[in-house]
């Protein structure tokens, strides 16, 4: 490879650090805006906040948190299991993860989402695997450690080369057949447009995929049992294919 290949295949790289610096600095501010009382809503613009497609969206939305009833039949938590929700966020105080029969573990690229996740588990004496400062594609765990997963709300924000790089580590942390619920935007949605100036307001840039291209990077790594396509999200329910 010359220089100039070795420059081209950099730059990609280069370009996803830069990404993830941005989500993660804006999700440690969401965490702080929490933490002193501020609703992260209450910072964008009047006429945009109070839309009656902002309203739509979020309504919509709802369906598509990582709590969803859907997922959690799915993915069938039981005792002596195992769950890893990457991109935790605050997953364990909006949808109480932590009371599904698995052993949770939660990892997420913003240190004062993890911290604060830390606290809530020290204050309420909950007993979980354990949480992790870690991105997509660098997971800090043995391979086939995880009888299921949950990626909602993290592919959105992922390079299409970084999304292959993801999948792929995220398959070398599931066991064989583990069952994996994740999303990524739905361009045929009519809210998508409101939800990525959503996103832009909160200072973080989505990323739009192809389907097509999405679930044929899906193909070696996982088989399909279903998609959702009726939400802003497309949700993709999953087993690991080893």
């Amino acid at each position: 490879m010359g220089p100039q290949g070795g420059l081209d295949a950099i730059r990609p790289l280069a370009a996803m650090d830069e990404q993830l610096n941005h989500i993660r600095q804006a999700y440690d501010l969401t965490a702080q805006q929490y933490h002193d009382g501020i609703d992260p809503l209450d910072q964008i613009p009047d006429d945009f906040r109070n839309s009656p497609e902002l309203a739509a969206l979020l309504e919509d939305a709802q369906a598509c948190n990582s709590g969803a009833p859907e997922n959690r039949e799915f993915l069938a938590p039981k005792a002596g299991t195992r769950f890893l929700d990457v991109g935790c966020a605050a997953s364990l105080v909006n949808y109480h993860l932590y009371r599904w029969e698995s052993t949770y573990f939660g990892v997420d690229i913003s240190s004062k989402l993890i911290a604060a996740m830390g606290r809530f588990v020290l204050q309420g004496r909950l007993v979980i695997g354990g949480l992790s400062v870690a991105e997509l594609a660098a997971l800090p765990f043995p391979a086939s450690s995880f009888d299921m997963a949950a990626v909602i709300g993290v592919l959105e924000y992922c390079s299409a080369d970084y999304m292959v790089r993801g999948l792929s580590e995220l398959h070398r942390v599931l066991k064989p057949e583990a069952r994996l619920v994740l999303d990524i935007p739905n361009l045929e949605s009519p809210h998508v447009e409101t939800m990525f100036r959503l996103e832009e307001c909160l200072q973080r840039k989505a990323i739009g995929h192809s389907r097509v291209t999405f679930e044929r990077s899906l193909e070696s790594l996982f088989s399909l049992d279903r998609c959702d396509d009726v939400h802003v999200m497309l949700k993709y329910f999953c087993r690991a294919v080893k």
